[in-house]
């Protein structure tokens, strides 16, 4: 961490929430599944789905003496998920390899291309798999193509495949699927020139210098906001905050990299606001003196004498 070094950067765009695309029930769209095996091009693989009680069941047996796929497709279906990050599956899995696959309008000698994305299963286990949309890879006829790459905002058809190279039985439950959004990355510049950020981390909530930082701060709370403060605590083993509002355990441990602390490690360290690294310290350090170190600064001795004037 260095002194004087700026923190702040043009903040993430924040993305849509993630999108329910079918969970299998009559509150969801049906999205018109149907099945294409490897004996349109003469394979001897088999299989099909059905879907009951909001699941659906992919399987068959694979046979690698052909085609050596099984896969179900939906209807054409518009879907702009630019907003997006990728497919989330939840699946009850048979330890085998399988394939998600998506079309848009790209087209290669005028006929349409997939984009493929692998993800493994767990056999007999319940779970949630993230297929970004940046391992998707442009595919003609089973061939990898260099381009065009996957444009989310023009998905035009989804499908489930299997076609990792094995023979044998396979078994594959679909319980939903979304789109998801990563969280947008919380950024500093949202209070550059309008805050002075306290930045707290403590490995958990009942450390006890946090505790009496906190004490401090209630018991000072008319100092604070008269220096235009806003605390941020990074709970290693516990809820980290913005003040009031809650951050998710992805974006503090970002913040904990940016600002170079430690996990499970108390740090101090205040941020003026022209986003410069005022203190950095792994001690605790009593609010009285971070009082100080604000009130000598230059641009707080600006504002009370502008209050004076006023």
């Amino acid at each position: 961490m260095t002194l004087g070094g700026s923190l702040f950067a043009a903040p993430d765009n924040a993305m849509a929430d993630d999108r329910l695309i079918t969970d299998f029930t009559r509150n969801t769209a049906d999205l018109g599944w149907y099945v294409v095996n490897d004996n349109v091009m003469g394979g001897r693989s088999d299989g099909g789905f059905s879907i009951d009680a909001g699941e659906l069941l992919f399987e068959g047996r694979t046979n690698t003496r052909g085609g050596g796929f099984s896969s179900i497709r939906t209807r054409e279906a518009r879907l702009d998920l630019s907003e997006h990050t990728g497919i989330r599956l939840r699946i009850l899995g048979d330890g085998r390899r399988y394939t998600w696959r998506l079309t848009t309008d790209a087209r290669v000698y005028g006929r349409p291309l997939g984009y493929w994305a692998d993800f493994e299963t767990v056999a007999g286990e319940w779970t949630t798999v993230d297929v970004p949309f940046s391992r998707f890879i442009p595919q003609f006829r089973g061939y990898r193509l260099d381009g065009p790459a996957l444009d989310p905002a023009r998905i035009s058809g989804m499908g489930l495949m299997i076609y990792d190279g094995r023979d044998g039985p396979f078994n594959l439950k679909l319980g939903s699927l979304h789109a998801y959004a990563e969280p947008a990355r919380f950024s500093f510049d949202t209070y550059r020139w309008q805050k002075r950020v306290l930045v707290v981390g403590a490995a958990s909530s009942d450390d006890e210098h946090l505790e009496q930082l906190l004490e401090a701060i209630a018991a000072s709370r008319q100092d604070f906001d008269d220096r235009d403060m806003l605390l941020v605590t990074l709970i290693e083993r516990g809820m980290s905050k913005v003040g009031d509002d809650e951050l998710t355990a992805e974006q503090a441990k970002a913040l904990r990299e940016e600002l170079d602390i430690a996990g499970g490690a108390y740090s101090v360290v205040l941020i003026g606001k022209d986003g410069t690294v005022k203190l950095a310290s792994n001690e605790a350090v009593p609010m009285a003196d971070i009082y100080a170190l604000v009130d000598a600064m230059p641009m707080r001795r600006r504002e009370l004498e502008s209050s004076k004037e006023e």
